[in-house]
């Protein structure tokens, strides 16, 4: 008796390798750049993944240390609730 069940099949496609944004030199991690680390930082105030942020190991501890920092010091919020209160603090804002 023949097995019946389906096998599934590989797909046959190349992934491109994940490149640091901060390893490359484009980007450099501070506390005080809120507007860069809001980037990072989810709709629901959850810091972002090594997969979303592209970031190397090293560079993803230190994004999620100075989030942190900028969250004690209250520049960005801890929760979305908390920035829709408050107008958004941390989200770029155009100079007047």
């Amino acid at each position: 008796m023949a097995d019946t069940r389906r096998v599934r099949q590989t797909r046959n496609f190349i992934t491109k390798p994940a490149v640091c944004p901060f390893c490359t030199g484009r980007m450099k991690i501070d506390y005080k750049e809120v507007s860069a680390l809001s980037q990072y930082v989810s709709g629901q105030g959850k810091i972002g993944t090594r997969r979303r942020t592209k970031a190397c190991a090293k560079h993803q501890r230190r994004l999620a240390q100075a989030i942190k920092r900028a969250r004690f010091l209250a520049l960005l919020p801890y929760a979305p609730s908390h920035a829709w209160k408050t107008g958004g603090v941390g989200l770029h804002r155009s100079a007047s």
